[in-house]
């Protein structure tokens, strides 16, 4: 069975109200009920004193007692609610007064009054569920022989459901339940219109309606929540877009090959270039070729980006990365005569995929060798909790507005091939929790500058 939030806060406030007060109950029954036996006892002591001052003043026979004394002695106690039995010098019940208001038997009394063997002191007598509190002193002649034995008792209540206390408290607990099941309705009201607020968000989202927004005025776990929700419905909607134009931008560079492709195939096809069919083969190889590597490279980063276990991770050296890099855009830096220079490199070894961080130097190297124009330098340098390595070039650095978009996929400056490059650097570098930026050079020369952070591995 399904419950709603309103219902589970209501039956929990209800379900705590009850244990607490079951738990109250239970104390207030022990405690309230000892309390009550305690000051039966003081006050019963008090008058069985009176009393025995009062018969041992008169050093009479047993029976003179009874017939000129004993109406006093009840008259004493006639009004204070307590019933008083006497007993002879050898424990038998002699005469009672007030008995009729107890339901109590005779005969329970003499027992529990004959186990005390004469000792003085208070008693309780539990009888037919009722508690009854019982002090008993023993009187004797000047001689030291026993005289009489004078018990007083009284039934006390014991604090039950029956009693005016527990009535009061039933009552105070219905009061807190009802007041708390109004806070619960009113509180998880605010929650649940809340929650709807959030689910009709979220199905906004499903269907990639990222215009429509809900308010929510809440300072809790909620509105945490509210604002979370919203950061993910801009990232969507930012990913969206971005697919979007990465569609759009894959779609227009393999279309341009491919209409030089097809122009070139229908010119033959027509006799348009009989004269330099070779020249027109070689320039369908050429664009078929970059049709390819086009499309290796769109694979290639759609693998790095959603493929989980693209990166295979292990203990790499710093320098060898950096070598294999060089080594792989070496012919081509010597064709255009322009340097490689390492300078201080970082021997250290770290947690990485060496294939592709060598791919991120050889995109680096030969982005910066469509620019340089006598040198690129290369420098791995030791930071906090990893090493830095710098690619920088003498060529004219990077425009203004170039900057921003260096990394963006198919965005192309001058010189531009496919506008991939770079973003397989960056999507490589945060596959290793690394972090890439590009910026022109401030040491007073021209040029550009890429920086690369790593992780070094502290093992």
């Amino acid at each position: 069975m399904k419950y709603s939030i309103k219902t589970k806060l209501i039956l929990s406030y209800a379900v705590i109200i009850f244990l607490m007060a079951g738990i109250s109950m239970s104390f207030v029954s022990l405690f309230s009920e000892g309390y009550i036996i305690r000051d039966a006892h003081t006050k019963l002591r008090q008058y069985a004193d009176r009393i025995a001052i009062t018969l041992a003043s008169k050093q009479q026979s047993f029976s003179i007692f009874y017939d000129f004394m004993w109406e006093s002695v009840v008259r004493e106690v006639a009004d204070k609610n307590y019933s008083l039995a006497i007993f002879d010098s050898n424990t038998n019940l002699y005469a009672v007064s007030n008995f009729d208001m107890l339901n109590l038997n005779e005969e329970t009394l003499i027992r529990y009054v004959k186990s005390r063997d004469g000792r003085n002191g208070s008693f309780v007598i539990p009888e037919n569920r009722e508690t009854y509190v019982a002090y008993s002193r023993l009187i004797k002649y000047s001689n030291g022989t026993p005289f009489a034995t004078i018990v007083v008792l009284m039934q006390v209540d014991r604090y039950n459901l029956d009693g005016l206390l527990f009535v009061l408290f039933f009552v105070s607990v219905m009061a807190a339940s009802f007041i708390a099941v109004i806070s619960a309705l009113l509180f998880s009201g605010q929650l649940t219109r809340n929650l709807k607020k959030l689910q009709k968000r979220a199905d906004m989202l499903a269907k990639r309606q990222f215009d429509n927004t809900i308010v929510i005025n809440s300072k809790d776990e909620v509105g945490e929540l509210a604002k979370s929700i919203d950061e993910m419905a801009k990232s969507i909607e930012e990913y969206d877009r971005s697919q979007k134009v990465f569609l759009q931008n894959a779609s227009h560079e393999l279309r341009t090959p491919l209409m030089s492709i097809r122009g070139y195939v229908e010119g033959l096809r027509d006799g348009i270039f009989t004269d330099n069919a070779d020249a027109v083969y070689d320039s369908i190889l050429t664009q078929t070729s970059r049709l390819e590597k086009l499309v290796e490279d769109v694979m290639y980063l759609s693998k790095i980006e959603t493929t989980k276990d693209i990166m295979v991770m292990s203990t790499v050296n710093t320098l060898e990365i950096i070598d294999e890099a060089i080594e792989r855009v070496e012919g081509i830096a010597s064709a255009n005569e322009i340097s490689l220079v390492k300078g201080d490199i970082l021997i250290a070894d770290i947690i990485g995929d060496g294939d592709h961080l060598a791919t991120v130097f050889t995109n680096l190297f030969s982005n910066s060798l469509r620019f340089a124009k006598s040198s690129i330098f290369i420098e791995a340098v030791p930071v906090e909790k990893g090493v830095v390595f710098t690619v920088t070039d003498d060529g004219q650095g990077f425009s203004e507005e170039d900057l921003p978009h260096i990394f963006d996929r198919f965005y192309k400056g001058k010189k531009g091939k496919h506008g991939l490059g770079l973003a397989i650097v960056k999507a490589i570098i945060t596959a290793h929790k690394g972090t890439v930026s590009a910026y022109n050079r401030t040491d007073g020369q021209q040029g550009a500058v890429f920086e690369v952070f790593l992780p070094i591995n502290k093992n």
